[in-house]
């Protein structure tokens, strides 16, 4: 019988002392959805992901073109400028809670936009503008709740 209770001492001391729940720190708490509320920075389109397949669609790099959105914002709304292979865009969006967002505008000019990056134009709220956003060191996922791929982008240097 003493056998047992110290062996049921030894794993309830092994079971307190495993977890480093003490000095503040929340062991049952979930990670953040992304690693900052915020979109903020120079980012360059990599790739385009289809969630159901995993299928990608990386940037062809034509002549040496690119996608380049850069987003500024004070964690609640913000704004985009950039460029994709041959036009010039523009945009706003609001951030909401658990990294969802809205675009609530976007344009700029179609003419001669290859395949490739005529899909990086982000919709807008008319045309289903809201999804989620990860951000992990130097990657930025957009993903549309009405989108099955996602864009997968790089902070650009």
């Amino acid at each position: 019988m003493k056998r047992i209770a110290f062996l049921f001492l030894c794993v309830c001391f092994l079971a307190l002392t495993a977890f480093e729940c003490g000095g503040g720190k929340d062991c049952c708490a979930f990670p953040p959805c992304s690693e900052i509320a915020s979109l903020k920075g120079a980012w360059r389109l990599d790739y385009f992901q289809n969630t159901a397949t995993g299928a990608v669609d990386k940037d062809p790099e034509i002549s040496g073109k690119s996608v380049v959105f850069s987003f500024s914002d004070d964690q609640r709304s913000g704004t985009i400028e950039g460029h994709t292979f041959v036009n010039t865009i523009s945009g706003a969006y609001t951030l909401g809670a658990n990294c969802t967002f809205r675009i609530t505008s976007f344009g700029g000019s179609k003419v001669g936009e290859p395949e490739w990056s005529r899909k990086a134009w982000l919709p807008s709220d008319s045309t289903g503008g809201k999804g989620k956003y990860h951000v992990s060191g130097d990657k930025l996922i957009l993903k549309f709740d009405q989108n099955p791929e996602q864009l997968v982008f790089k902070k650009d240097k």
